[in-house]
């Protein structure tokens, strides 16, 4: 098949390139204008709940207002004594917040100056703690959730408009007075703007730098362009595909740093194995007895690019092909996963993966093809002192001898030594991942300069009555029946302040009861402990209630990733099983590879937690490190860490069906693949360190987790760890029983 597709892509390579710039046109038209239906930034969306079914998520849609038709006003810089002492300071106040009524959009204004008695308990609540400010809680009409896309923004701009009027005013009075607006609209809004300016820094950083590296690697800037093509549409593609995708369900904004991320890495891997092989190809056609010739007795270079095509896209394209294949696997396990984010994510991922590879196989081929010789020339750049030197060092292998192949050799001398110090190495990083936190919370993925974010801030320190909750709770009985339950509530150690019962707005007959604690960590365990307590029935109840809030949604989250972890661990393994067996004939080299690459990835794990938990190199300290980036994490990293294993076997097994001995091949093996391996890991290193310039914490925990994930894999792990074991186990690495040995024969991958 694949032999038929490079001598498809030799003799028609324009229709090949024509139907990916189609594709591409396409995908920029719905990516970026969306058909009349709203380009792909303009549909994204943050998501409301992260473990659908759940106890959490069920309290959650039962407490759930419209809060699209609410906006509060957050004033600050104001004294409040100053208002009760000066009545024209007071009405001045007033007059102003009697702005906002005044807007087509507003239906009405609530603020603490309405209630005839101050001392009013409802009134207070809308007071600062401090005595600086107050707020203001406004509902907009019915007919503002629904206007269309267009309509929306203008109304959105209008209600803001009218509480910058109120700032102007209020600063007649308070020079220092500041009214800001909070929504949950406005704070999503703010996130989508915040991943947008991440995904726009990042790849304005770690394009060029990757084109940098890459040239170096190439010594040329055509060979290095290559792979960033394959990058560029890819990614582009796959946005149009996830436009595609929000027409159906709603797409977390999140997902598109994990397109880039994914894309770019893979289409780097691929493009530069590729690459390489091609001109590995081209030397030896160029060196053997009997290169191509023409008519006129020369070599002809056009057959020679031909026959390089067709035997690298019959190799290296297999190669990566069923590399794909298994990453693809070990990412569809986050569709067994009980979470919508996680499906969504799931899907870009496969889908961007997919495209990865067949631009590495189609297109960068194609490109290749009517480029003819000009790819094999010597560039220009390899004429630069100093980096000349540097190309020639970290540019394609055709020796099976060199700096590689010593290393294996070296190894092949202490193969017990250096298993014993790696091993030793990967547990010292992996150790701290014993006092991992999972974290779920939704305040850190505000962005901490933007005006929403201070809103925020000051309702969560200076408003108790209006903060968000640490517990919320559903109880099946009326207010007045729940008021023993309320009472022992605020006698709890740790609770700090109980709100009364309410009858629950959705459902009067059932009671919602908010209790908040002062602790630094709304999802710490000092939450998470009240919640089961809760629900392991620890409080006299004899009534159901329901529990919910920030911690329970945590821990619900968690608790539903575990309960299906086991099936999407069962895909990985499985993929893992066949793509390798399949690849070497052999039960042992598998076996082998998930216990070395689950090492590997336990080590950036434990890693990554001990930067952030520290607040090392840069990072910000935080509480736990994000449960869905953990398991990003995992199933990112282990296809990574399968790229560069089946990049090295794929060649060591080659010398080994040539007749070398098993620690020949592997020295062969890595001497072809080891400046691959480490040269698409030095590039990708430096993508990922690019993505924590953002300032999103998410963005940066998953680029340092996948950084150190490549760095571990690609030196300790390739270079160190593989050809130990596999010197130790000698023969015993090709095992497999003999009814299995047919299924090889009949379906195996040669590279």
């Amino acid at each position: 098949m694949f032999a038929k597709l490079g001598g498809g892509i030799t003799r028609r390579p324009l229709v090949f390139i024509f139907t990916w710039v189609v594709l591409l046109g396409i995908a920029i038209s719905c990516a970026f204008f969306g058909f009349g239906k709203g380009g792909l930034f303009d549909r994204m969306e943050s998501s409301e709940s992260m473990s659908e079914g759940t106890e959490s998520d069920e309290v959650a849609a039962l407490t759930a207002t419209s809060t699209h038709l609410s906006v509060t006003v957050v004033v600050d810089g104001v004294s409040v004594a100053e208002l009760g002492a000066d009545p024209t300071k007071a009405m001045a106040v007033v007059g102003a917040l009697a702005q906002l009524g005044a807007n087509e959009w507003v239906e009405s204004v609530v603020h603490p100056f309405l209630f005839p008695d101050p001392t009013d308990p409802n009134a207070q609540a809308l007071y600062s703690a401090n005595g600086t400010g107050f707020v203001a809680a406004i509902t907009l009409v019915e007919a503002y959730a629904d206007l269309d896309s267009t309509a929306l923004k203008d109304a959105k701009a209008s209600v803001s408009n009218s509480i910058e009027d109120v700032q102007t005013a209020l600063q007649a009075v308070f020079p220092d007075a500041r009214a800001l607006e909070l929504s949950n609209t406005l704070v999503g809004d703010a996130i989508n703007e915040l991943v947008q300016s991440d995904l726009v820094r990042s790849e304005t950083i770690t394009l060029p730098v990757a084109l940098i590296l890459m040239i170096i690697v190439f010594g040329g800037v055509i060979a290095a362009g290559l792979p960033l093509v394959g990058a560029i549409v890819s990614i582009v593609i796959g946005l149009g595909a996830v436009w595609g995708l929000t027409l159906f369900i709603s797409v977390d904004s999140f997902l598109l740093n994990v397109i880039s991320i994914i894309g770019v890495a893979l289409s780097i891997d691929y493009g530069l194995l590729v690459v390489s092989r091609y001109r590995e190809e081209v030397a030896r056609l160029l060196a053997s007895d009997a290169p191509p010739l023409g008519e006129d007795g020369e070599i002809d270079t056009d057959e020679v690019v031909r026959q390089a095509l067709v035997s690298t896209i019959s190799t290296a394209g297999r190669t990566v092909s069923f590399s794909a294949l298994t990453i693809a696997c070990s990412l569809a396990g986050l569709f067994v996963l009980e979470s919508e984010i996680f499906r969504t994510i799931a899907f870009g991922a496969v889908s961007v993966t997919v495209l990865a590879v067949a631009t590495a196989v189609t297109l960068v081929p194609a490109v290749i093809r009517m480029l003819g010789p000009a790819l094999v020339r010597p560039s220009l750049v390899s004429k630069v002192p100093g980096l000349k030197q540097v190309a020639q060092a970290m540019s394609d292998s055709t020796s099976d001898t060199g700096v590689f192949s010593r290393l294996a050799h070296f190894v092949h001398g202490h193969p017990w030594i250096i298993m014993t110090v790696v091993i030793a190495i990967l547990g010292a990083l992996a150790w701290p991942i014993v006092g991992l936190k999972p974290r779920t919370a939704f305040a850190d993925y505000l962005p901490a300069d933007k005006p929403v974010t201070q809103a925020y801030d000051i309702v969560q320190q200076q408003y108790p009555a209006l903060r968000s909750q640490s517990v919320i709770i559903v109880a099946d009985a009326p207010a007045e029946a729940t008021v023993p339950f309320y009472q022992q509530l605020t006698t709890t150690d740790g609770v700090s302040f109980v709100m009364p019962p309410q009858p629950l707005a959705s459902d009067p007959s059932r009671t919602v009861i908010s209790l908040y604690m002062d602790v630094p960590d709304q999802v710490g365990q000092d939450v998470t402990d009240l919640v089961l307590d809760l629900r392991d029935g620890q409080f006299d109840t004899d009534y159901p209630i329901l529990v919910g809030g920030n911690a329970a949604l945590q821990h619900d989250f968690v608790s539903s990733l575990l309960s299906r972890a086991w099936i999407a661990l069962l895909i990985i393994v499985a993929a893992v099983f066949i793509l390798l067996f399949l690849m070497t004939g052999s039960l042992v080299v598998p076996l082998k590879a998930l216990i070395i690459n689950s090492l590997s990835l336990l080590a950036s794990m434990g890693a990554t937690w001990f930067i952030f938990s520290n607040g090392y190199l840069g990072m910000p300290k935080v509480f736990g490190i994000e449960t869905f980036i953990i398991a990003c994490t995992i199933s990112f990293g282990f296809g990574l860490a399968m790229d560069y294993e089946v990049f090295l076997l794929a060649r060591i097994k080659e010398y080994w069906d040539a007749g070398d001995t098993n620690d020949e091949a592997v020295e062969h093996g890595l001497q072809r693949s080891g400046r691959i391996i480490t040269s698409a890991a030095l590039i990708i290193i430096a993508v990922f360190i690019g993505f924590t310039f953002g300032d999103m914490v998410a963005i940066k925990e998953i680029g340092v987790a996948l950084a150190l994930t490549v760095l571990v894999d690609a030196t300790l792990v390739r270079m160190l760890l593989v050809p130990a074991t596999m010197t130790l186990l000698g023969h015993w690495n090709w095992w497999a029983p003999k009814p299995l040995v047919w299924v090889y024969d009949r379906f195996k991958i040669i590279h």
